[in-house]
């Protein structure tokens, strides 16, 4: 019984196979022998595995994955290039519409989530959501980064400083306003998404 087996083209998927396992073991700073000593594997297959010149069999592959806390589908699929599952802060998109009021938002999701959005959200001195508080649809919840938020939930106050976080039913009539002397930023997380 052999430790190999065959695609219809072997040695580009070999190829492909030690491409994602050298790029992953490397994000997680491990040696050749680190990961083969946690796989359970040896280090010279690890090391022919990531140099193309084997391609595993799959409960093989599947002991490197679980030791990478992957899957086996990671090694066959296209690279991302970070599209959808990484968003650097500077390609996070601004949505509009409040820039003039003191208050900046940007989206920290991808467009692909469904149900789940995370906003950026940076207040300057004095600035709020709007004279009126609002509700819609949802759960949400927030965590202050810096300076200091108030926050109306119907009847009730709350100042949030940095590190405190807060949760509540969207149907509640909410407002926010930036009460510190210094910019307020905050990561707040809505659902399902409302903007």
């Amino acid at each position: 019984m052999t430790d190999i087996f065959e695609l219809d083209d072997e040695a580009e998927s070999a190829d492909r196979i030690g491409e994602r396992l050298h790029e992953l073991r490397m994000q997680y700073k491990y040696s050749i022998r680190g990961l083969a000593s946690k796989a359970g594997v040896s280090a010279s297959l690890v090391s022919d595995v990531e140099k193309g010149k084997v391609e595993p069999s799959i409960s093989t592959l599947k002991r490197i994955a679980t030791a990478l806390g992957t899957n086996l589908t990671y090694f066959f699929s296209e690279q991302t290039q970070d599209k959808g599952r990484v968003i650097r802060s500077a390609e996070r998109t601004q949505l509009s519409g409040m820039a003039s009021t003191g208050v900046r938002f940007e989206l920290a999701t991808p467009a692909e989530s469904v149900a789940l959005e995370a906003i950026y959200g940076r207040y300057e001195v004095g600035a709020s959501t709007g004279e009126e508080p609002y509700t819609h649809e949802g759960e949400e919840w927030g965590m202050v980064l810096s300076g200091r938020l108030k926050v109306v939930l119907d009847d009730q106050v709350y100042f949030l400083e940095p590190g405190d976080s807060i949760w509540f039913h969207s149907s509640l009539p909410h407002y926010m306003e930036n009460v510190a002397q210094t910019v307020t930023e905050y990561i707040w997380i809505n659902t399902p998404k409302s903007f």
